[in-house]
């Protein structure tokens, strides 16, 4: 499968995305915080090569525009609308890691007729407690700074020793993740602190497949279980790796995804 990359001038911001194959409904592939569309890599390349898969950079992240002011969750998923209208697809299946996810449920919450089926996987869905605490803290010391100066404390619990085997990858993702723009990167983690689904559960009436990394230090699979418990049409299971399981279990996630969504060779 070819991944030429395009950028698409969006009513103010520019996006930077992938749209490859032709073959059934359109999968979009949302990637987390600190990560870019690169993070689904792996996961691509065990998926049908024929299917249209569209991936894209959030806005902040990787190639897209960056973040000069303060930005809230909604505004991510209204980029992936306007991305969708750009791409000229009513209705597509959607998958997202960490925000990724937040973002696919915030638009299958506000955009219900452009989500078909949705896989959230280890989805923040609240910044109580000590989650709070943990944004507001890496949002300063990413200001003050620059990446170099959380990575270390970032990685700890999304990307866990244990999950380091692979070496090469984690050095290469820990070395992507430092090219990110501290600014963007800032003011994305300080939109987490705004997220609460509470109002929003009801509004989900697509079918949803709640995921869980079963070594997930930041978003544990109880607390993606208990999401999944507030969604009408919603299911949930775990998968082997931890927070970032596009990078950390990528064929095992493609194998939940070819199943859940009927991805056909």
């Amino acid at each position: 499968m070819t991944t030429d990359l395009h950028w698409a001038h969006l009513d103010g911001i520019s996006i930077r995305y992938t749209d490859n194959g032709k073959q059934g409904r359109p999968l979009l592939l949302l990637h987390e915080m600190g990560g870019s569309l690169e993070s689904w890599g792996g996961v691509l390349a065990a998926l049908p090569p024929r299917q249209r898969i569209i991936r894209c950079d959030m806005r902040g992240a990787g190639g897209s525009e960056k973040i000069r002011r303060e930005v809230s969750c909604d505004v991510f998923a209204d980029d992936v609308a306007k991305l969708l209208d750009h791409l000229k697809v009513p209705e597509a299946d959607v998958a997202g890691v960490a925000i990724g996810g937040c973002i696919g449920l915030n638009l299958a919450a506000r955009y219900p007729a452009r989500v078909k089926k949705l896989v959230p996987i280890n989805p923040p869905t609240d910044a109580a407690g000590r989650a709070g605490e943990v944004l507001r803290e890496r949002a300063r010391l990413t200001d003050e700074q620059g990446m170099r100066g959380v990575v270390d404390a970032a990685l700890a619990r999304s990307y866990p020793e244990l999950l380091r085997g692979d070496r090469q990858a984690y050095d290469a993702y820990v070395a992507r993740f430092i090219t990110n723009d501290p600014t963007s990167y800032a003011h994305v983690l300080r939109a987490l602190l705004a997220v609460d689904f509470t109002p929003l559960w009801s509004l989900i009436t697509a079918p949803v497949l709640f995921a869980a990394g079963t070594h997930d230090l930041v978003r544990t699979p109880a607390a993606t279980k208990a999401a999944a418990g507030q969604v009408p049409r919603a299911d949930f299971l775990e998968i082997e790796g931890g927070h970032i399981p596009s990078v950390q279990a990528p064929d095992a996630l493609a194998r939940i995804l070819v199943d859940y969504f009927e991805l056909h060779a």
